[in-house]
């Protein structure tokens, strides 16, 4: 079964991370299914795409294996196979619909990226959301500096990386990053419903000229290979192994 799923109805079309076991954690093979996804959903008449987690997650970062896997590859390697990992994700942001995730459970490090490269967002107020590219010892991916800066504004951004802190969907939506807060999975689905079919009752020739014009001051190319260099150096370093190893061990990492 594909680990990403779409369907449309209507004017709604719905993509799906369908590993809800693995908290929808993201390996290769959620890679290219997403990509493969994007592809189809490019080429709906839906005006908006709602990008969801099945199960009690959103989506928990990188998948854990494919991070341990990447030790074994040469450092030559890595740099461009993260550059076509996380660009199969930030594709997302190419689609001609407007884009709005849903968020319950973890949305964490490539997770939260995920979320944030999404046009709008509705929460979970106990959501758990946040980068943990420094707890893990990585280089941070998915564009997480541009992404960050862009809707936390830089001094927030900086905070948010560097300290690799979790807050909650409701500072989410607090900070103003968030277009709706429910305190309850049924009043997510319900506030993600009701804010689709208000995006669904506009124009959709305004509605995807507009997603092109909010594109054009956010190029990720520089940073996406500036990261990649970089993750492919930590993929190779020790602190890495401590990192992975404490999130497996639910302990907070020991670095040396």
């Amino acid at each position: 079964m594909p680990t990403v799923t779409w369907r449309t109805e209507g004017a709604i079309t719905r993509l799906t991370l369908n590993r809800p076991a693995q908290l929808n954690a993201l390996g290769e093979d959620e890679a290219r299914d997403f990509r493969e996804a994007l592809r189809a959903v490019a080429r709906e008449k839906s005006k908006v795409v709602v990008v969801e987690g099945e199960g009690k997650a959103f989506c928990a970062g990188g998948d854990l294996a494919f991070i341990e896997g990447n030790r074994k590859r040469p450092k030559a390697v890595l740099a461009p196979l993260m550059r076509r990992y996380y660009g199969s994700f930030l594709g997302l942001r190419a689609l001609p619909q407007v884009t709005l995730a849903k968020v319950q459970g973890a949305a964490v490090g490539a997770g939260f990226c995920l979320a944030l490269a999404c046009d709008l967002r509705a929460v979970a107020a106990d959501a758990k959301v946040g980068f943990n590219f420094v707890r893990l010892g990585l280089n941070p991916g998915m564009a997480a500096w541009p992404l960050a800066r862009s809707i936390f504004g830089e001094a927030r951004a900086r905070e948010l990386l560097f300290l690799g802190r979790f807050f909650s969907g409701r500072q989410l939506f607090d900070w103003g990053a968030a277009s709706a807060c429910a305190e309850s999975a049924a009043a997510l689905d319900e506030a993600t419903q009701a804010l689709a079919r208000e995006l669904a009752g506009h124009s959709s020739s305004a509605l995807r000229l507009l997603k092109r014009e909010t594109a054009l001051d956010q190029p990720l190319e520089p940073y996406l290979r500036f990261e990649a260099r970089g993750q492919a150096e930590t993929f190779k370093g020790a602190d890495i192994l401590e990192g992975v190893a404490a999130v497996r061990e639910r302990r907070p990492p020991r670095f040396r």
